[in-house]
């Protein structure tokens, strides 16, 4: 394996990486909106509750109030891991150009030395060709 070849590897090693954190990171984002989704659930069945039980309404209150808190915690949870999954999306696309420069690289490298291949072939070739060509002619 070639030099090139190991820093493709490696390379593509990286942007795996990249990818694998971008997608915990998104798989959390949409873990809280998840729980976003059940606290405003858990609202709407509360306020059914509330509004056929009088004893419901006094209690209602109090439970609207830790949804005000945890929604407010959630919206801010949710911003800062979007901040971070942006982020981890601007690595992965640094990791993909690299991955891709170092494949550019080896693919140059390999076209390169088949060229260099082809000319020592050829001069091989016509070094046969003349000898052959002496040998008549004397």
């Amino acid at each position: 394996m070639s030099q090139f070849e190991k820093l493709v590897r490696l390379r593509e090693f990286e942007l795996d990486e990249r990818r694998r954190e971008s997608g915990d990171i998104l798989n959390e984002v949409n873990m809280l909106q998840d729980e976003m989704n059940r606290l405003n659930e858990s609202l709407k069945v509360e306020q059914k509750v509330a509004s056929e039980s009088l004893e419901a309404r006094f209690l209602y209150n109090e439970f609207a109030s830790g949804v005000i808190r945890q929604r407010e915690w959630l919206t801010a949870a949710i911003k800062v891991k979007e901040e971070e999954y942006e982020s981890s999306r601007e690595k992965v696309a640094h990791a993909y150009g690299e991955m891709r420069k170092a494949e550019i690289v080896r693919d140059e490298a390999v076209k390169n030395e088949k060229q260099r291949e082809q000319t020592l072939e050829q001069i091989e070739i016509d070094e046969i060709a003349q000898n052959i060509y002496r040998r008549r002619v004397e």
